[in-house]
């Protein structure tokens, strides 16, 4: 009899381990390859997001869909080690983007439908046209004028490869909950 309440104590014991061991994979799993969230640092991104929102990535979203002009996308530079920023993709491979007048024209077009509305006081790299490669990306912030995104040298194009996915949503602060567009 006594035999048998401790192999019941050994078996309960072992099933709640296997249970926490499946939980903690399956959650690695989750994290790693379909969702994660991400603090927004700094005002580049407003009006769309602020600094301290917490924004849902997807991770899974470019595997199956190519990336879309005007997506709003977490990355990080390859020589980076945690640092993810946010940023709106305006230009896609083999596009050659230009920053003048204080407007964005992409293969001579003037971008009409963008989100970002400012008008863009420095155009820094994109002053003359630059062509995207395979794979490459060129990245601005909303808030233009405060943004250190795809026109300056320390940041620049953007490969698919350092793109971690796409913002889906606020999850915090509460009040701010909701879709990014």
């Amino acid at each position: 009899m006594k035999e048998s309440k401790i192999k019941r104590f050994s078996r309960a014991v072992f099933g709640w381990f296997l249970v926490v061991l499946i939980a903690m994979i399956a959650g690695y799993a989750f994290v790693t390859f379909f969702f994660q969230t991400v603090n927004v640092v700094g005002p580049s991104m407003r009006p769309t997001l602020s600094d301290g929102q917490v924004v849902v990535v997807n991770k899974l979203k470019y595997k199956f869909h190519d990336i879309e002009r005007y997506d709003v996308v977490v990355y990080k530079k390859v020589e980076s080690d945690s640092y993810y920023d946010v940023k709106r993709v305006v230009a896609l491979p083999g596009e050659t983007v230009q920053i003048e007048n204080g407007k964005i024209y992409i293969n001579g077009n003037m971008l009409s439908d963008c989100p970002i509305e400012a008008s863009i006081m420095n155009a820094g790299i994109a002053a003359v046209g630059i062509t995207l490669g395979n794979n490459e990306y060129f990245l601005l912030g909303d808030n233009v004028n405060n943004s250190e995104d795809s026109r300056y040298t320390n940041i620049g194009i953007i490969s698919k490869t350092e793109i971690t996915g796409k913002v889906t949503s606020i999850i915090r602060p509460k009040e701010e909950k909701g879709k990014v567009e």
